[in-house]
């Protein structure tokens, strides 16, 4: 804590606390981690795109395989039906039987495409379960990194605001300690200046814009406690 009467080091920690919070808000704003978590939700959101194309297929796939397997039960019951006729002995006519073999043959023909459609089907769907169960994976995998940038994210950022916070308390207590007349100065010259409105004057240069001051003027420069001004670049100067 610095006492009222000593301006130049109360101005120069408020140039120091102004400059903190503004390399603050840089990093605030460039965290990597922001960056990082960005990238991950576009392949998060890819993923679970690309997971849900393949549930599609396997729902297409299961209802594909259950309309081949109640059209196969149908034609075997059909079969059944055609064969008690068939080997009855109720029906003697010959023609008629030879239409009932040849219904039964075709019949069959059919059911075992059926079939064969049927093991395709199968084969397939084992294929997109084993990709739906790999996406799936994937997701979640990547679900849990995302969540651990998230709150890392989360963390830098309330870490930083409370830094900033800091520093936004000790810049209001700093203000009301220092001289309107100085204040108004500061902070035209923080605009002015890109941020730097303070400088030191050490072996009488300005460490601000490097200039040499004349001798006779450093020679008046006694009270370390004063602010003064550079006769070059207007800054406020205050001895080291």
């Amino acid at each position: 804590m610095h006492n009222k009467d000593n301006q130049a080091a109360l101005i120069m920690e408020l140039q120091e606390v102004d400059s903190q919070e503004e390399v603050l808000k840089k990093e605030l704003a460039s965290l990597p981690e922001r960056e990082e978590l960005h990238g991950l939700e576009e392949e998060l959101t890819e993923r679970r795109q690309s997971y849900q194309v393949i549930e599609g297929k396997v729902k297409e796939n299961q209802s594909r395989q259950k309309r081949l397997e109640d059209e196969e039960a149908l034609l075997e019951t059909k079969i059944k039906r055609e064969e008690n006729r068939l080997y009855s002995g109720r029906i003697t006519n010959p023609k008629e039987l030879s239409g009932i073999e040849a219904e039964v043959r075709s019949l069959k023909a059919k059911q075992d495409q059926i079939e064969t459609q049927i093991l395709i089907c199968l084969e397939e769907g084992e294929g997109l379960r084993k990709e739906s169960n790999q996406l799936s994976q994937s997701v979640n995998s990547l679900e849990r990194e995302t969540q651990k940038v998230r709150e890392r994210l989360v963390s830098r950022e309330s870490d930083l605001r409370s830094k900033m916070e800091g520093l936004g308390q000790r810049r209001a207590e700093l203000r009301m300690l220092i001289l309107e007349e100085h204040l108004q100065l500061y902070d035209k010259l923080r605009v002015e200046k890109g941020g730097l409105a303070v400088a030191f004057l050490l072996d009488e240069v300005c460490r601000g814009c490097h200039m040499t001051l004349p001798a006779y003027r450093v020679d008046k420069m006694e009270d370390r406690t004063a602010i003064y001004r550079c006769d070059f670049c207007k800054r406020l100067l205050v001895l080291k």
